[in-house]
């Protein structure tokens, strides 16, 4: 847990919005809902603030560049030639602003973008342009935004929303959420959940087979005290499966649904995925 404590510290430890070269509003983010990265070119020491204080008639024609959480579904471009759909806003002075949905814009999950964060920086549609006047190439230096995950609100909402295998891991069912007439109304001893761990993309361990999930206490979950119709379960994963694991492999997904004692899905279940961080 000390590597995640570290991780939200550092998203927690930025400045304030108004000195800020790069950030993001709202924040915290949701990964899947529209946001915009703002970029406060009078804050950046790069050579695109010397070229629009200069040419002022140059704000329409700025430009993202970004490679982190990935490069961008519709491409950059070439560093002569800006890709149209990354032209910025231009907000006011040299405020300028880009808006999207993190998860879609850069095709990534929701923990690799809170992991990964932002890395961009802001340029004129060619970065050559204005060099031979000796303001360098038409861009800013390189940025970097953390971004502060917003505490989930969803059926199934798993915390902390970057981990790694060795970590407490709770996940919360809300059973106000709930869409399916059959699990209305749940009471404090009818929430279990279903759970596979995966160590490959085709194979993984169960505690329990579905048709068993609710009979098994260890898949039992606890109401959340002050919070009606809200279950728990809290488990540090690589733990929770040691005993079943096959020899060398470790848990890197999580696939998880409530079940509930005397009740099959008619269909497909609605389950939930979660990848863990590998990293160091």
């Amino acid at each position: 847990m000390k590597k995640i404590l570290s991780l939200f510290v550092a998203f927690c430890s930025c400045n304030f919005l108004h000195a800020q070269k790069a950030f993001v509003l709202p924040s915290p983010t949701g990964a899947s809902e529209t946001m915009t990265l703002y970029v406060d070119v009078n804050q950046t020491t790069g050579g695109l603030k010397n070229i629009l204080t200069a040419h002022p008639d140059y704000v329409d024609s700025v430009y993202l560049w970004t490679w982190n959480p990935a490069g961008p579904v519709v491409g950059n471009g070439e560093w002569a030639n800006s890709n149209s759909a990354m032209r910025m806003t231009h907000e006011s002075g040299l405020l300028f602003s880009m808006t999207f949905i993190p998860t879609a814009y850069y095709n990534v999950d929701g923990p690799t973008f809170f992991t990964k964060g932002i890395s961009c920086l802001a340029k004129l549609k060619s970065g050559y342009l204005f060099e031979s006047d000796g303001f360098g190439e038409a861009k800013t230096e390189d940025l970097n935004v953390s971004i502060v995950p917003k505490l989930c609100d969803r059926l199934y909402c798993l915390f902390p929303e970057i981990s790694r295998n060795d970590d407490y891991v709770s996940i919360t069912y809300d059973n106000n959420k709930e869409t399916n007439p059959e699990l209305l109304n749940l009471g404090p001893d009818d929430v279990y959940l279903y759970i596979k761990a995966r160590y490959n993309a085709f194979q993984g361990v169960e505690i329990a087979t579905p048709a068993n999930a609710a009979s098994t206490p260890s898949l039992k979950m606890k109401p959340v005290p002050g919070q009606p119709g809200k279950f728990r379960l809290i488990f540090v994963p690589k733990d929770f499966f040691a005993a079943i694991m096959p020899a060398g492999q470790q848990v890197t997904e999580l696939y998880y649904y409530v079940v509930k004692p005397g009740f099959t899905y008619a269909g497909p279940p609605p389950g939930q995925n979660y990848a863990f961080q590998n990293c160091e």
